[in-house]
């Protein structure tokens, strides 16, 4: 994996396929999250759950406007055969490793699991 900032600097697309890649090896991802649970944003009326391929990422970013939020793993079984079913019945998206800047591919939870999977 490449370093955090150079991860950064890709294209939206860039940052999705690598990502794609990624969970495809198997490797986990990581999302934030409080006690209260996972931070969940609202972009264009959409419920959003943000994801990143390391935890620095998700920490990093999180840094910026949400510093009460701490980076949690969900391992790639887990997202595929749990977490994104139970997200596309409750109508919720991915943004797909927003950068520093909030920049990011928002997916339904459905299309990105189809994505996983090739």
């Amino acid at each position: 994996m490449i370093s955090t900032s150079e991860y950064f600097r890709q294209t939206s697309q860039a940052r999705y396929d690598l990502f794609i890649e990624h969970l495809y090896k198997g490797e986990p991802c990581f999302t934030l999250a409080d006690a209260e649970g996972c931070l969940i944003l609202t972009v264009a009326n959409e419920k959003v759950l943000p994801l990143w391929p390391t935890s620095d990422m998700a920490t990093d970013w999180a840094a910026k406007e949400h510093s009460g939020f701490s980076a949690f793993e969900i391992g790639q079984q887990d997202l595929v055969e749990k977490w994104l079913p139970g997200m596309s019945n409750d109508g919720f998206s991915v943004g797909v490793a927003p950068n520093m800047s909030g920049e990011g591919i928002v997916v339904q939870a459905g299309e990105f699991l189809q994505d996983i999977q090739g």
